[in-house]
């Protein structure tokens, strides 16, 4: 008997998937608790239309990002820090500085969790860091630290 499962069953299958179950499991288990429905035809097709229409709207949201990726990596983020007589910079660049940086020049709002940092810059120049755009898209972002 195939059953599409309305909760994850440990062992069974995840919600939103169709299998073959025995005709018992399914009666007195699945149906009766309400894990699993009957996959009708129609039902079936339903889900298939719904599983089509998800996957060409994550296509779009990807290539939505990878042409953010793109304009972001044409870009320069210029942040300005406290620097000392000799040049050293005063606390460094932190990931919060970065996406305040990011945020306030593209109309997106970023996180810090966003920012991927090796360690604090603590040096004025041009330097590299990685944002994450979401669905395995890293964008590489050029930052130049300049004196106030």
């Amino acid at each position: 008997m195939k059953v599409i499962f309305l909760k994850d069953v440990t062992g069974q299958g995840k919600r939103g998937e169709i299998k073959d179950v025995s005709s018992g499991f399914a009666e007195n288990f699945l149906i009766k608790k309400g894990l699993a429905h009957l996959a009708t035809t129609e039902i079936q097709a339903k889900i298939a239309k719904e599983a089509k229409e998800a996957s060409g709207k994550r296509q779009k949201e990807l290539e939505k990002l990878e042409s953010l990726k793109q304009d972001l990596e044409k870009r320069v983020f210029i942040l300005k820090v406290k620097v000392g007589d000799k040049g050293q910079v005063f606390g460094g660049v932190h990931e919060k500085d970065i996406a305040e940086a990011v945020s306030k020049k593209i109309s997106i709002t970023v996180d810090r969790s966003q920012v991927l940092l090796d360690k604090p810059i603590k040096e004025l120049g041009e330097h590299k860091a990685k944002l994450k755009l979401g669905g395995h898209i890293l964008a590489t972002i050029n930052l130049k630290v300049e004196p106030t």
